[in-house]
This record gives structure tokens, sequence and C-alpha cells, in this order.
């Protein structure tokens, strides 16, 4: 099957899902993830109660996590987690959500939250850059749910959303259940950098940052590349 067929293939599949997703939503609201409460907004999937209850990450959180690589870490210039990613938690089931359950729409405000958050420490960057997926990864979920945290966090932040600027051109596997050495082996060679990334101030964004292999990964990419300044911001980070 050619590439263009299954990209083809890919965009009706997405768009049979969103219409199913609309049609499950009119019959069966959404509901909080944490509570099952009905949410101020059916774009966020958590009610405010809930929300507020998510256990913020430490300042210093993500640079300590950093820290423990072999190499790399020293790459951002200031970096930033929102939550706690606890197994089994409120926030894996938003995580789910967002990146497995076909909800693509929570990643814009939950990024808009992430924006804010990194305004508060970090002055604006010339644009937002999500951790891109390979292309297979990326026809068979629908979307990259990293994207979608990023255009949210460009909004909050008035700056572009820039995800031309890093491509995964090599597959890989599933960091799921690898060690640390084994997640660094699997994501070092995986990325290519625009020529465009040269002499910018970028922000990288994810998901939920566990070993910070695949950021620091990308980072080094866009590094390489010329990128002036990096920042990184993600939604969870792994308690370890």
């Amino acid at each position: 099957m050619s590439p263009r067929l299954r990209a083809f293939q890919s965009a009706v599949a997405q768009v049979l899902r969103d219409l199913g997703r609309g049609l499950l939503d009119i019959i069966y609201p959404p509901r909080c993830l944490g509570c099952g409460a009905r949410p101020e907004s059916p774009y966020l999937p958590l009610c405010p109660r809930c929300l507020q209850s998510l256990e913020r990450a430490p300042d210093t959180g993500v640079a300590a996590r950093l820290d423990r690589l072999a190499t790399g870490g020293e790459v951002f210039n200031g970096t930033l987690a929102l939550w706690v990613f606890d197994e089994g938690g409120t926030l894996q089931a938003v995580q789910h959500a967002l990146k497995y359950g076909n909800r693509p729409r929570y990643g814009v405000p939950l990024g808009r939250l992430m924006g804010q958050a990194f305004a508060e420490k970090y002055p604006s960057p010339d644009g937002v850059v999500p951790i891109p997926l390979h292309t297979t990864r990326r026809l068979e979920r629908g979307y990259n749910q990293s994207a979608t945290l990023a255009e949210g966090a460009a909004d909050a932040l008035d700056c572009a959303h820039r995800p031309d600027l890093l491509d995964r051109p090599h597959p890989t596997r599933s960091q799921t259940g690898l060690s640390r050495e084994e997640r660094w082996r699997n994501v070092q060679d995986a990325f290519a950098a625009a020529p465009e990334c040269a002499g910018g101030q970028w922000l990288l964004v994810d998901d939920v940052l566990t070993t910070g292999s695949t950021t620091v990964a990308a980072a080094q990419t866009l590094d390489e590349a010329g990128a002036d300044t990096l920042y990184l911001a993600t939604l969870g980070l792994a308690r370890q």
C-alpha cells in the first residue's frame, strides 16, 4: 500500500472517529475523568475541583530528573512540568484519554494551562515545538497529542506553533517498559531538525516526562541545528 493511500485511509478513519465521538458526546455528555461530575467546559476533561486537586510538580523536578541522564540535560535553559503523574491517578486518566482515547480536543485547553504556567517563569519564546511522532504512529493514532498541547501553549504565549521544525523520520519502539539506558539508545538518533530553527528561542512540549531521554534527544537535535535557546514544558512528570 502506498504512503499516499495510507494517509488518505487514516484521514477518513479520523473523520469517522470524530463523527462517532461527536454522536457519543451528544448521547452521553462528557464527564469529569476524576469524579464523574459534569465539567464546566466540554473541552477540559476535569471539573474545577479535580483540576485544583492535581499535585503540582516541584519547580526543580524536571531539572533534577534530567540530571540523572549521562548527558544532555544542560541543553535546556529552563524546564517546567505542570503536574505530578501517578500511575492509576487522575492525571493518568487524562493523559490516556488525550493520547489513546481519541480526545485530541483536550490538548489545546490543557496546553493553554501549560503556557500560562510557563509565562510565570520564563520569557515568551519565538515558537512552541511539539515532540513529533513517526509518521506510522501518527497515522495509526490520527493525531499527535503533543502537537495539540503545543498548539494551546502557543496560543497562551501568543507565539507561533511550529510543528514543522522537528521531525521523527526513524521509527522507534515504545519507551514503556524500557530501562533508562534502553530509552536513550531507542531515541538517540530518532529526530531531524529543520534549518529554520537556527538562532531561535524554542519551547519543546511533550505530554509526560519519565526519564527525559526523548525530550533531550529532540532538544539536542535542535541545538545541533543551531537553535539559540531551548526550554521544555510537559503536562506531567512521572513520579520516580
